[in-house]
């Protein structure tokens, strides 16, 4: 079941997309909630995803679906530290921890976390950018554009809790969110981007350790996330790699249903045809270079990936001639 992965590794070249699967210790997740909760399951279900081929797990304690309410620190510790300390003791595959609370990374870092999966991107807690600069362990860190923090007032976003913690201050002034009620979406993820990057640069965290993340179903329109996944290659351009989440995301499901496809998850066909679309999208995310998908399952998304990554690397791939079918 060990393997060995080269988390830094984004050399296009010799580009694998890596499948990072999705482990919710929670009661409200809003496509496996309570499935996992309890730490025994959380675990079999983890190394479950490790022996059908994932390359690293992300852990949440606390969802952050539409309609979810957020929860304490100590909450969110309980929940996801059985789960870590487990699956440190089974096996040495990489572990990702979905939280965008310090104290929460600190404490998963202490555990031996290689990775912080933070959806506020060091602009809904202070202390993140100081934590992830000052870790010896010098973790992955994937800093997410989330137009929640970006546009509060924007009807996408008043279905999403607000991602402050009780002291902390909005993420923008009124001048920066005036200007970006004016501009694109693409323009607005790149200058969150920048704010956040100059926060992370003066922390002193290294540019090596920065996935960023274009946050996919976080308070945008249809044709936003649209646009943001077309525009992937916009990210490479700044020099980064990539970590794209967009398994079960709810605009996938409005397009199956807008093609009259089945979508019910209560039926096996309705719950297949979310996961197929989520794969789907890995292979168009592969074909555009992208390093790491976040998913739920991980058969489906692996054929895609490496069909993707195929496509992306067409230039170097070898020119062989196709035998006949027998």
């Amino acid at each position: 079941m060990e393997k060995q992965n080269n988390l830094y590794s984004t050399n296009k070249t010799i580009n694998k997309t890596k499948i990072c699967a999705i482990v919710n210790v929670t009661p409200d997740s809003f496509s496996d909630g309570n499935q996992y909760y309890y730490p025994e399951k959380a675990i079999e279900h983890g190394l479950d995803l490790i022996a059908q081929g994932a390359d690293m797990l992300d852990i949440g304690g606390e969802s952050t679906r539409p309609g979810s309410t957020l929860v304490s620190v100590q909450t969110e510790i309980e929940r996801i530290e059985p789960v870590i300390k487990g699956l440190k003791q089974k096996s040495s595959f990489p572990l990702s921890v979905d939280t965008w609370k310090s104290a929460v990374a600190e404490h998963s870092l202490s555990l031996g976390v290689d990775i912080i999966n933070d959806i506020t991107g060091l602009l809904g807690d202070p202390n993140m950018a100081d934590l992830i600069a000052g870790s010896n362990i010098r973790p992955l860190y994937v800093l997410m554009f989330n137009p929640v923090l970006a546009r509060p007032q924007h009807p996408s976003s008043l279905h999403f809790p607000e991602f402050y913690l009780d002291n902390n201050q909005p993420a923008f002034t009124m001048t920066e969110y005036d200007k970006m009620a004016e501009i694109s979406i693409l323009e607005i993820m790149k200058y969150y981007f920048d704010k956040a990057l100059n926060i992370a640069s003066k922390a002193g965290i290294k540019k090596e350790q920065i996935y960023l993340d274009p946050g996919i179903g976080f308070g945008l329109t249809q044709k936003e996330n649209l646009l943001l996944i077309n525009n992937l290659p916009e990210i490479h351009k700044l020099g980064f790699p990539i970590f794209l989440g967009v398994s079960r995301k709810r605009f996938l499901i409005n397009i199956l249903q807008d093609a009259q496809i089945e979508t019910n998850p209560e039926t096996d066909s309705g719950f297949a045809n979310r996961d197929l679309a989520s794969a789907t999208l890995t292979a168009i995310a592969a074909s555009k270079g992208v390093e790491i998908v976040r998913t739920h399952t991980v058969k489906a998304h692996l054929l895609a990936a490496r069909i993707g990554e195929a496509i992306y690397q067409a230039d170097s791939a070898a020119d062989l001639e196709l035998p006949k079918y027998s």
